[in-house]
């Protein structure tokens, strides 16, 4: 995740984002644009490279600074998702950093997924700072 987001900086113009959703090869993340701050364009990472800009859409959420988490405790947590949601062999994962989750007190998260070919599973609520907050399954 840090070298991604050091990737992503000089090309975004910085880390705070509209929202972002990672997968075990790819990245998308929605950036304001400078010129225009209602509207956000989108950006891919794979494999250590920025594409983008692609045009995307308004937002009405506030901004989240990926420097803000604690992303040492993402082993733990990937780790934690995949045992704790039911999912009984896990083979897709990902994660979205979620800038106005309405279901905790906490808005700005981290919601980690995990789920087997069934659909079995469900994701974690992550606070900024690695704080499991809830286990939706």
């Amino acid at each position: 995740m840090r070298d991604m987001i050091a990737k992503l900086k000089p090309v975004i113009g910085g880390t705070k984002v509209v929202k972002m959703t990672v997968h075990p090869t790819h990245a998308s993340v929605d950036v304001p644009r400078k010129d225009d701050p209602e509207v956000y364009d989108s950006y891919d990472y794979r494999d250590g490279t920025v594409t983008g800009p692609r045009s995307g859409s308004t937002f009405d959420t506030p901004l989240i600074d990926l420097a803000t988490f604690n992303w040492d405790a993402l082993p733990s947590l990937l780790k934690k998702a995949k045992s704790d949601l039911g999912a009984r062999a896990p083979i897709s994962h990902h994660m979205i950093v979620e800038p106005d989750y309405s279901f905790a007190s906490m808005k700005q998260v981290l919601l980690v997924y995990a789920s087997d070919t069934y659909s079995r599973g469900g994701y974690l609520v992550v606070s900024p700072q690695g704080k499991v907050l809830k286990v939706v399954s």
